[in-house]
């Protein structure tokens, strides 16, 4: 079965037009976000099935969804924007490959570090910092 970049493109526009339309039932449904998240799940079913072969069109899209998930949840991460973002793409890249131990290891020491800055963010020596990490996305 031969999928091309065209085909999966008419795909996302449909399924677009289709959650547009769901919308009137439920507004908070992001049309965009679902037919791109419908679509490399559907994509990534294929590829384990043997019937799709381009792992670089899903890891796109499987990105866009990484994104759009790090902007839907920025202003609840507070200071883990970092490690939030980080362990997405690795989930993706365990997904599509293998994880590496060192990646794992990588993720813990961020998630833990960025934890004692949330716990200490009122102490003066680490408020500064902490008050970076949380704004690192605003005003630029």
């Amino acid at each position: 079965m031969i999928i091309n970049l065209f085909l999966i493109l008419i795909g996302i526009t449909v399924l677009f037009f289709l959650f547009l339309i769901l919308r009137n039932f439920s507004k908070k449904i992001c049309a965009v976000c679902l037919s791109v998240s419908l679509t490399w799940t559907i994509l990534l079913i294929l590829y384990f099935t043997g019937y799709f072969t381009d792992k670089i069109l899903i890891a796109i899209l499987m990105g866009g969804t990484s994104v759009g998930l790090f902007y839907m949840f920025n202003e609840r991460l507070s200071v883990f924007k970092l490690p939030f973002i980080l362990s997405l793409i690795s989930l993706i890249y365990f997904i599509l490959e293998k994880i590496e131990l060192n990646v794992i290891y990588l993720l813990a020491l961020l998630w833990i570090f960025f934890g004692f800055v949330y716990l200490f963010k009122s102490n003066k020596k680490f408020k500064f910092f902490a008050n970076k990490l949380i704004e690192c996305c605003k005003n630029w």
